[in-house]
């Protein structure tokens, strides 16, 4: 809101301002985005757990890049790839952006790290849950 000004100015797409009353936008930080809103004070929004994002400035919530299959990433608001740990044996991650690995099923194990699924148990072996 610059001096005078009955109402608040818009920061541009990529930008915002967390406090009312102030006379510039800041540039939106890595980990989120910034989208053009119409509420004065605001308009950062962190990525969501499962997804980060390493650039400066992004106005979309397309910029949050997603962890890929067996790895996850339990905070939002991450700012590295680096967040996306992989699963450890015996979990597994589907899909892309988890927030966490599952337990491989009984019946089913993991030997190795990052797996995007787990294996069934050979005929006449028994596998408890999260077996690797």
């Amino acid at each position: 809101n610059l001096t005078g000004q009955a109402a608040c100015v818009q920061c541009p797409a990529g930008e915002f301002q967390p406090e009312r009353g102030q006379t510039s936008c800041d540039l939106c930080a890595a980990g989120g985005y910034c989208e053009v809103t119409d509420d004065c004070g605001g308009g950062f929004t962190p990525c969501l757990a499962g997804s980060y994002n390493e650039k400066t400035g992004s106005s979309s919530p397309d910029a949050c890049q997603q962890c890929p299959p067996g790895t996850f990433s339990p905070s939002s608001g991450a700012n590295r790839s680096g967040t996306c740990k992989s699963c450890r044996s015996g979990t597994f991650a589907a899909g892309s952006r988890n927030a966490e690995c599952e337990p491989c099923k009984a019946g089913s194990y993991q030997n190795a790290t990052g797996a995007a699924g787990c294996i069934r148990c050979g005929l006449g072996s028994f596998c408890p849950v999260g077996a690797s």
